[in-house]
């Protein structure tokens, strides 16, 4: 008899998620960035960003006590994001599109260009933050990026010759895809150690301070004037359709899989702009494109249903502690990974010490209650001594919940005998 294999329900749901965002960008590429050619892609980009800024400012508010307590290496994340997807990325995509309308490039050099973007991700993926997934996931990711070049060309066929390899277009296509990509990777980091609402809010405002400098320094800022009440009105809708929504949407399905995974679930832009194009403007699919978006859906429901978020593993360092947790009760060793790259939150693990295997619970965050920084520390039943300095294997078994904020010690000392139950008698 078939053992059922048990679905990852959060994997799915973020999976979906990122596919939705996918899909309002696609929206956007065919049907309303093209309508602001006239005006500078600055200004457009500073704009479309200082709107979604209002619209998600409140989500920062409400975290800011958790903004405040952010590390070096959260900051340089968001820096990163915020400058390379927010601003250099949008407006090299801009630049590029703009200057295929106009007439001074081909199309297939932008897109087959820009479809670079998941090659960087997921080399990116695996040299910054570590990610090693299964051989079965590379092997549909290799099928998807090559579905999605037959997808755009399956119909026209692709003639490099066509294609000018020095065009400035050329160039804002690469930096594009190399600004996209990496910022999959650390939009990663960031929502690994940062609520999803608070990622897309912070992403936005500084993009939207990066643009403004920029347009003052281009003077591009000056002709705000020019755009007419009908382009406030595009502008609006790309903040509720493939602006500030779908950037949240976008990273609360980050949060749930890996920067490898969703850079591959980003191809469905190329795949739902083809079925878009056929169903509005009746352009019809040839044969070679069917065919490809058909492995492309295949690839799509492959890494959904069957792929999963590797269960992390990694050597440690005691160091001291504060002893607050031997005053509730609940001793913990503490251990130096505090930048290590996975979801904030409270873990059900093993643990090897001195050749022996403990079952425990490891905090992995900040301490929200007391306000302080990230921690990471270890909760086993037995007591061990004379650990300091060695070195602790820690290997997950799964994920228990999220990091809280309780209101006083008592409620926090309340959840984590609840915890506590975890481990067995």
């Amino acid at each position: 008899m078939y053992k059922t294999r048990k679905l990852d329900k959060p994997w799915i749901l973020g999976a979906l998620a990122i596919m939705l965002a996918a899909f309002l960008w696609s929206l956007d590429g065919v049907f309303i960035r093209p309508k602001f050619y006239i005006f500078p892609a600055g200004l457009i980009v500073l704009l479309e960003h200082a709107l979604g800024l209002i619209v998600l400012a409140p989500f920062i508010i409400l975290s800011w006590p958790k903004i405040k307590l952010l590390k070096t290496k959260e900051w340089a994340a968001i820096g990163w994001v915020s400058f390379f997807g927010g601003a250099l990325g949008t407006l090299m995509i801009t630049q590029a599109f703009f200057a295929a309308i106009g007439g001074e490039v081909t199309f297939a050099t932008v897109v087959l260009l820009q479809k670079l973007q998941p090659v960087f991700a997921l080399l990116l993926a695996r040299l910054i933050i570590g990610e090693k997934l299964k051989r079965s996931f590379y092997g549909w990711a290799a099928v998807a990026i090559l579905a999605a070049y037959f997808l755009a060309f399956g119909k026209t066929g692709l003639n490099l010759g066509e294609i000018n390899w020095l065009d400035s277009a050329a160039f804002y296509s690469v930096i594009a895809a190399f600004a996209f990509g990496s910022s999959t990777v650390f939009g990663k980091r960031i929502v690994n150690h940062l609520d999803f609402k608070s990622t897309a809010g912070l992403r936005f405002a500084v993009t939207a301070v990066l643009m403004l400098i920029y347009s003052l320094f281009t003077g591009d800022l000056f002709k705000i004037n020019t755009v007419g009440a009908v382009y406030w009105g595009y502008l609006a809708l790309i903040v509720f359709t493939s602006g500030a929504a779908a950037m949240f949407i976008y990273y609360y399905g980050l949060k749930r899989v890996t920067a490898s995974a969703s850079t591959i679930l980003e191809l469905f832009w190329p795949f739902s702009a083809v079925i878009l194009d056929y169903f509005i403007n009746h352009n019809v699919l040839s044969w070679a494109q069917i065919a490809a978006a058909s492995v492309l859906l295949l690839a799509f429901i492959k890494i959904v249903t069957r792929e999963t978020a590797p269960k992390f593993e990694f050597m440690a360092k005691i160091r001291g502690g504060s002893g607050r947790g031997r005053v509730l009760g609940f001793p913990t060793i503490n251990l130096d990974k505090t930048g290590i790259d996975i979801n904030y939150g409270i873990y059900l693990v093993e643990s090897r010490i001195n050749g022996k295997i403990y079952k425990g619970l490891l905090h992995f965050g900040q301490k929200e209650t007391f306000n302080e920084p990230v921690s990471l520390e270890l909760y086993l039943k037995e007591r061990l001594e004379n650990l300091n300095d060695q070195e602790i294997k820690i290997k997950e078994i799964r994920k228990i919940r999220g990091v809280k904020r309780f209101r006083d010690a008592e409620g926090l000392k309340k959840q984590m005998e609840e915890d506590a139950k975890e481990l067995g008698n």
